[in-house]
């Protein structure tokens, strides 16, 4: 969470050290990346509280109190507790509790008892383990979506930026054609053609058309440079040349090689595998059968007696069994569940050896559920083989786009290599073009020909490099980078 706020800070600062396009200010100004980074934030802090929800979990509890004043008499309860569960251990659990009473100045308290329980068969702990994990799961996809946003928006700035270039190209490919209706207009001309004849008008026609053309263009790469500019988050002076705006040049990086990226983190394969993994762990926490045990020792247990220190009206009389009839008793339990049969059993077992031993028996039954039962293991068995179908198709799309992308790498580098050659050539040329110009040999729209070919090659070099980084960023995309961004 802190490196967010850092990588926050530093982005607004940005904003007062740029003032050209450039990516950081780009990214500055993108609101989804800073929504993200909050939410990123937001899981943090929803995982440390499913961390507590999940843990030792501990209970207080005064019941409710009840006092009563009569005849100078004074009545008293109340029924204090307390609990602890402790959901990883076998989900052990330790509760203390107990009836305070004083009825007519005389302590008639009953039923204080400690209790100890744990499940022997049970999906507590893999429960709570599912919990843990789908928390970690949101907090991590969370994590990764702003750490990819960050690099889908580089992508949308190199491809705007890609757009721009591709404008400023076509100006320069229409300066060419304009420079060569000008070197036929200057032939038509030097052929002595009048200014009234069809070939003079045409070729001056095209020649005007041209200029049009490229004012046109110019006209609305500028727009397009200001609703850049604005996207950047930076001021863009009507009347820039937009030559002046863009970069004069795009930073070299080198190809990602797909194959080098570990084939388990590919996206679809880490998603599919991940979502069988937690439907396996919910599956197996869906048992048919539990068992939870209990033992404790309860202190003048109401359950040894007919009464609780109160008059008991019968057809031999009226009968009092004060808390003196109570007995200690040493308790234990076992509570099964067997889909939709529940069977609870227990004993308490009174200290006192003129007592009997009290015994407890419940069942319930929902035939309802054995029917269901057997539609939903049916259900779980068509739903694994959905899943191992998920994660072949995942491995098949690996394979696609394993071979897709390194044939869309070899094309990059290819048209590269082209680029370079030719923009070397053109070079040259221009370069001769200017001193032939300048010695008076070769007319002035020749040698703006060979400049506007330089030029030209110049831009799409630019936009071979763009092209790279873009396919580098799509690489990333394709798979999971969690070593790239630790807290």
């Amino acid at each position: 969470m802190k490196k967010n706020g850092i990588l926050l800070c530093i982005l607004f600062l940005c904003r007062v050290l740029y003032s050209e396009p450039t990516l950081e200010s780009y990214l500055l100004n993108d609101l989804e990346l800073r929504r993200l980074a909050l939410e990123y934030q937001k899981t943090q802090l929803s995982s440390k509280k499913t961390k507590i929800d999940n843990g030792i979990s501990i209970e207080l509890a005064t019941g409710t109190a009840r006092f009563q004043i009569q005849d100078n008499d004074f009545s008293a309860s109340v029924s204090p507790s307390i609990s602890m569960k402790v959901p990883q251990a076998s989900n052990l659990s330790l509760s203390l509790g107990s009836t305070l009473k004083i009825t007519d100045s005389e302590n008639n308290s009953s039923d204080t008892k400690i209790q100890l329980g744990a499940d022997i068969i049970s999906s507590t702990a893999l429960n709570r383990k599912i919990n843990l994990k789908k928390a970690a799961r949101t907090e991590l996809e969370a994590k990764r979506n702003f750490q990819n946003r960050a690099v889908e928006a580089e992508k949308e700035y190199y491809n705007q930026l890609k757009s721009l270039f591709e404008a400023a190209s076509n100006i320069v490919s229409k300066q060419k054609d304009l420079y060569d209706d000008k070197i036929s207009f200057d032939e038509i001309k030097a052929k002595g053609y009048s200014t009234g004849s069809s070939k003079y008008r045409q070729a001056e026609m095209k020649v005007v058309s041209d200029e049009h053309e490229v004012n046109t263009l110019i006209h609305n790469l500028e727009h397009e440079c200001a609703v850049f500019a604005s996207k950047c988050g930076i001021p863009y002076t009507p009347g820039t040349n937009p030559q002046d705006f863009l970069p004069e040049a795009i930073e070299k990086v080198d190809p990602l090689d797909f194959s080098s990226f570990n084939k388990e983190d590919y996206k679809k394969i880490e998603s599919s595998k991940y979502t069988h993994e937690l439907a396996e762990m919910q599956r197996k926490a869906d048992k048919d059968f539990s068992l939870t045990a209990s033992t404790g020792y309860t202190l003048k247990n109401s359950n040894t007696s007919f009464s609780s220190g109160e008059t008991t009206v019968t057809d031999k009389g009226t009968t009092t069994i004060s808390n003196s009839d109570k007995s200690d008793t040493v308790d234990a339990g076992l509570s099964a569940t067997w889909r939709g049969l529940t069977i609870g059993a227990g004993i308490n077992f009174p200290i006192s050896s003129d007592s009997n031993p009290v015994y407890t028996l419940s069942a319930s039954i929902k035939p309802n559920t054995f029917r269901t039962r057997k539609i939903t293991l049916a259900s779980n068995s068509l739903t694994e083989e959905q899943e191992l179908i998920d994660i072949q198709s995942a491995e098949d799309s690996y394979s696609t786009d394993l071979v897709d992308k390194q044939t869309e790498l070899e094309s990059i580098l290819w048209t590269q290599k082209t680029y370079q050659e030719t923009f070397k050539l053109w070079n040259k040329l221009e370069s001769d073009e200017k001193k032939w110009f300048d010695e008076g040999i070769v007319k002035e729209s020749e040698y703006l020909t060979a400049h506007a070919n330089k030029e030209l090659y110049k831009i799409k070099l630019m936009l071979n490099q763009i092209d790279m980084i873009i396919y580098n960023a799509t690489i990333k995309l394709l798979f999971c980078r969690d070593y790239e961004f630790s807290n």
